[in-house]
C-alpha cells in the first residue's frame, strides 16, 4: 500500500456499473487517489494496514449513501458573476445584451472570483468533474481557481474570430485564438496531477470562421484534445448557420471535422434525421442542459430518441445566467421529467438519468472515474437521505428515484476527488468568495462595461 490510505465504511454504496450494483453496508478503500478495494475486501485490507502500523483515515458513513461524483459536461464558470440578469429573453438577444458585454468586461481578478464562486457551488452540489467553456481572454484565472478547488476541470478559451458576427470587444483573430489555446495547453493540460485539461472551445458555428473550425478539428485530432462547442440550441441559430453555409448545424460541423468521440456538443435540440444519424455514427456526445433550454425558451432536447440511436447524452447546468443555479439535482430532475410529457412515462428511468450524470459524463470526458470499481479514481459523494425532506425512502429498494426526484444539494454531506475531501457540509469553505469580494467584483464589471459602452458611443 502507498502512503495515503482512506477507508469509508458503512454506507449504502451505489457503484453505478449496473442497476443492481448497490451494497447496503459497503466499504471503499482508497490509496493514492485510486479505489483499491471494495466492501469486505476493503475492510480486510484496511485492518491489515492498521495492524502493520500504517496511517489510515477512517470515515464512518453509516446512514449515508455513497455515489460516484457527478460530472457536468457543459458549464460557463466565466458567467457565474452574471447570475440573476434578465429573465425573459431568447438565446441570441440574451447573449448580445447581457452575456457577451459581461464577459468582455472581465479582467483576471473578476474572472477568478467568478470561477471560484461557480466551483464552490458545484462542489457543494456533489459535482467532482466538469467541462467548462471560458471566455475569450484571461482563461488562466479559471485554471488557477480550478487547481485550488481540487476538482477535475477541462476548460479552454472561447474561440470567436469572425468579425461579422462577434462584438469587437469579445473577439480574437484566428491566429491569436489558436495561439492562446496552444499556450494554455502547454501550461495547464495534465496539470495538478492530471486533474486539469484543456479543450478547444469554439463558441458556436456562427461565431467562427470556416478556417478556424477546420484548423481546430485537425489540431484536436493530432494533439488529443477535446472539442467543446454549442450546436443547434436555438431555431434562429440553426437558421443563421443554414444561411451562412447552406447546411444544418450538426451537418456543417461534421463537414469541417468537428465530430467524433472527442467532441461534446452542448444542447443539440433542433436536429433532423440525417444529423441524428451522424451523431450516432461518429460517437459525438450531446450535453443536455434542460434548465437552460427551458429558461431561454430554446426547446426540449429529444433525449430518448438520441439514446435509442446509441447517442451518448450527458448533463450540464450551462452558465449561471441562463439557469441561476449550478445544481446537478435540478438537471437530473428536469431531464427525467421532460420526456414523460411527450414519449411517455417509462422512456427514461431514474437509473438512466443518474448514469448520464455520472458514468456517461466521465466517459465523454475521458476520465478514469464515474463508477466505483477497483482501479478507478476515487471521486465520490456522500449523501444523507435522512436530511431535508427526501424521507421516507423505505417504499422502494431502488435508490435512484429518490436521488432524481426527492433529493437536492442540501443532501450532499461531502464531496471527494481522488480520495481528497474538497467539501464538507457545515465546515469552512475558503474556495467560496466572501460576499464583499463578490459585490466588489460585480461593481468593477459594471463599471468596465459602462466605460466600454461610453467608448462605443
Amino acid at each position: 500500500m502507498g502512503k495515503d490510505i482512506l477507508l469509508v465504511e458503512g454506507a449504502r454504496v451505489l457503484g453505478m456499473t449496473r442497476r443492481d450494483d448497490v451494497t447496503p453496508d459497503g466499504a471503499l478503500l482508497v490509496e493514492d487517489g485510486a479505489i483499491v478495494a471494495l466492501h469486505g475486501d476493503a475492510r480486510r485490507r484496511g485492518a491489515e494496514a492498521i495492524a502493520a502500523g500504517r496511517s489510515l483515515r477512517r470515515v464512518d458513513a453509516r446512514g449515508l449513501w455513497l455515489i460516484p461524483g457527478f460530472v457536468q459536461t457543459h458549464i460557463h464558470l466565466c458567467q457565474t458573476l452574471l447570475r440573476n440578469g434578465p429573465d425573459d429573453l431568447p438565446l441570441l438577444p440574451w447573449l448580445k445584451t447581457h452575456v457577451w458585454p459581461g464577459e468582455a468586461a472581465h479582467d483576471e481578478a473578476s474572472l477568478e472570483i467568478s470561477a471560484r464562486l461557480g466551483l464552490a457551488e458545484l462542489l457543494a452540489g456533489g459535482t467532482t468533474a466538469l467541462l467548462d467553456m471560458g471566455t475569450v481572454r484571461h482563461t488562466d484565472a479559471v485554471f488557477r481557481a480550478a487547481e485550488a478547488s481540487g476538482m477535475r476541470v477541462t476548460s479552454g478559451n472561447a474561440l470567436m474570430d469572425d468579425p461579422a458576427t462577434n462584438p469587437e470587444e469579445l473577439r480574437a483573430g484566428t491566429e491569436e485564438s489558436l495561439a492562446e489555446s496552444e499556450r494554455l495547453a502547454k501550461r495547464w493540460h495534465g496539470a495538478a496531477g492530471g486533474r486539469l485539461k484543456v479543450a478547444y472551445c469554439p463558441r458556436f458555428a456562427v461565431s467562427c470562421t470556416d478556417g478556424l473550425l477546420r484548423t481546430i478539428a485537425s489540431r484536436a485530432r493530432s494533439n488529443g484534445l477535446l472539442v467543446h462547442t454549442h450546436a443547434s440550441e436555438n431555431a434562429d441559430e440553426v437558421a443563421l448557420v443554414m444561411a451562412r453555409t447552406g447546411k444544418r448545424n450538426v451537418t456543417y460541423l461534421d463537414d469541417v471535422g468537428i465530430s467524433g468521440s472527442h467532441v461534446v456538443l452542448a444542447h443539440v435540440i433542433h436536429t433532423d434525421a440525417s444529423e441524428r444519424a451522424l451523431l450516432s455514427a461518429r460517437g459525438t456526445t450531446v450535453a443536455h442542459c434542460p434548465s437552460s433550454n427551458l429558461k431561454l425558451a430554446s426547446g426540449i432536447c429529444p433525449v430518448p430518441e438520441y439514446r435509442a440511436q446509441g447517442i451518448r447524452v450527458t448533463l450540464g447546468a450551462d452558465g449561471a445566467p441562463c439557469n441561476d443555479r449550478l445544481d446537478p439535482f435540478t438537471e437530473m430532475r428536469l431531464a427525467a421529467l421532460l420526456p414523460k410529457v411527450r414519449p411517455g412515462a417509462g422512456v427514461l428511468s431514474a437509473w438512466d438519468v443518474v448514469r448520464m450524470a455520472t458514468a456517461d459524463g466521465a466517459a465523454a470526458l475521458g476520465l478514469p472515474a464515474g463508477t466505483l470499481e477497483t482501479g478507478r479514481r476515487a471521486d465520490f459523494v456522500l449523501l444523507d437521505p435522512g436530511s431535508g425532506f427526501a424521507s421516507p425512502t423505505a417504499w422502494r429498494d431502488d435508490p435512484y428515484g429518490p436521488i432524481v426526484y426527492s433529493m437536492d444539494r442540501s443532501h450532499v454531506v461531502a464531496t471527494y476527488v481522488e480520495g481528497g475531501l474538497c467539501y464538507r457540509r457545515g465546515e469552512p469553505f475558503p474556495l467560496k468568495p466572501a460576499a464583499e469580494e463578490i459585490d466588489a467584483a460585480v461593481a468593477a464589471l459594471k463599471r468596465r462595461q459602462s466605460e466600454g459602452d461610453g467608448r462605443k458611443r
